[in-house]
């Protein structure tokens, strides 16, 4: 609902961050991890994604260099998922060049929508997630 609200057709930006950052992790600590870690590759590859959309490239090189940079990011993902991100904005900047249309100016919500997902998936995990209680070194059999 908040992601309609505040990105309207772009509500999927937010949603999909708050998803990837929330899903399969282990506890609160990994959830933030997960979310510093997506926001500081998407602010890495809208940097990059400045740079090529910049380079001007249209049609079919535009389709080859979004190829090359997600084969790059998905090679270089088991590393740290802050270079999927960064591949992904990458991408995802150079596909309206095959339209001959500019990314340059969504980049900017596309980066506040990342952060908006991250945050509200951080939160909610923080809010949500149970908290182990207990002394520790002690094990239930």
């Amino acid at each position: 609902m908040l992601g309609r609200l505040l990105y309207a057709d772009h509500w999927p930006w937010p949603v999909l961050t708050a998803y990837v950052v929330a899903s399969g992790n282990r506890g609160r600590k990994d959830v933030l991890r997960k979310g510093v870690r997506r926001f500081v590759g998407a602010c890495a590859g809208t940097l990059v994604a400045t740079g090529v959309a910049a380079c001007g490239l249209r049609g079919h090189p535009a389709v080859a260099a979004l190829f090359g940079v997600l084969a790059i990011a998905l090679w270089l993902r088991p590393l740290d998922h802050a270079y999927w991100a960064a591949g992904m904005t990458t991408a995802l900047a150079l596909l309206p060049g095959y339209f001959d249309q500019s990314a340059t100016d969504q980049l900017p919500a596309r980066l506040s929508a990342i952060a908006a997902g991250a945050v509200l998936s951080v939160a909610s995990a923080w809010w949500l997630l149970p908290v182990r209680r207990g002394r520790p070194g002690l094990t239930r059999s």
